[in-house]
């Protein structure tokens, strides 16, 4: 990958992630607070009614978020490209003739995905705990008041971090090879051509769409449990403790996990006090967000990935060009 096309996937990694978080963070904002410990207390009524609380301040935490994702959205597809062209030039050499073009795609997304993860876990944890702050004992911003938290313990901004590989991995590695093949079958189908912007965006945005919608309800279970380990470093047990005596004493039982416990214990404190299907819960908008965001991010980055190298050579874009 040239210094130029290197550029350009920086450039088309940053847009696509700015624009896929402005869409994709308000259904996150709501996925947060259902997966919460705390969902049932401050989320819902006592007659399975949910509260107005449940929507209000869906952008909150969107700072850290948006600071983090450019950086580690660049990351991402940089070392992404970067890999897949070293494993196209092994192939023409010989090397990995017998290697399935999904397993190749599967390994370039993993090593990528690891690169954007140590960049966006602590966004990620900060994010998720300015999600969960109350409205009405906001004195400043949620994420102020989330920085002063971890101000002591920096490092707790990568609690979760094993969940976050542990779910992402596999998730990315699922998504980019099931992505990668339904964008090939596409165009070939459709006989588009390769540097048509807008119809590359298509293509690329419907394959991703169907590739995330596809993949994301298996990990749901391992969302559930990164989330409520990243609520737990954020001090969620002690600001949640006096609302959850006041409303059940039943619920006492639901408390969030303690922050010494690792990924399997907090997995197995959601199966006895929520059951399967607390491993589960926000399932279903997980799956509508993941459709509409990795849809929405990967047609985003392969239109501007063309768009930016075309201009970074001095050319007009075809796809643009076509419609003057």
């Amino acid at each position: 990958m040239s210094v130029g096309n290197g550029a350009g996937v920086s450039l088309a990694g940053g847009v696509a992630a700015v624009i896929g978080e402005v869409v994709v963070h308000p259904m996150d904002t709501v996925i947060t607070r259902m997966q919460s410990s705390v969902y049932r207390s401050q989320y819902k009524n006592l007659d399975g009614s949910l509260k107005r609380a449940l929507f209000s301040g869906l952008y909150q935490g969107f700072g850290p978020t948006l600071i983090a994702s450019v950086p580690s959205s660049a990351a991402f597809f940089v070392a992404y490209e970067a890999s897949r062209s070293a494993f196209a030039r092994a192939r023409a050499a010989g090397h990995v003739s017998g290697v399935p073009q999904p397993v190749l795609d599967a390994a370039s997304s993993a090593g990528a995905e690891l690169v954007a993860c140590a960049i966006a876990n602590p966004a990620e944890v900060l994010k998720q705990n300015a999600q969960v702050v109350p409205q009405a004992r906001q004195a400043s911003s949620p994420t102020a008041e989330i920085l002063r938290r971890f101000c002591r313990r920096p490092s707790r901004l990568w609690a979760g971090y094993s969940a976050l590989v542990a779910s992402q991995l596999p998730s990315i590695c699922l998504t980019f090879s099931l992505y990668e093949t339904f964008k090939a079958a596409l165009l070939e189908r459709l006989r588009w051509q390769a540097d048509d912007v807008a119809r590359q965006m298509a293509a690329s945005a419907l394959s991703a769409a169907l590739a995330g919608g596809c993949s994301s309800w298996l990990f749901v279970p391992i969302d559930v449990v990164k989330t409520r380990m990243r609520l737990a470093a954020g001090g969620e047990l002690q600001a949640a403790r006096p609302l959850l005596k006041k409303t059940s004493r039943g619920l006492a039982a639901s408390s969030p996990p303690p922050m010494s416990k690792g990924a399997w214990a907090v997995a197995a404190d959601v199966l006895r006090t929520e059951g399967v299907p607390g491993l589960f819960r926000g399932s279903i908008l997980t799956c509508v967000a993941a459709f509409v965001g990795t849809g929405l991010y990967i047609g985003c980055y392969e239109g501007g990935k063309i768009l930016f190298n075309e201009l970074c050579r001095g050319q007009a874009p075809h796809g643009l060009s076509s419609r003057r």
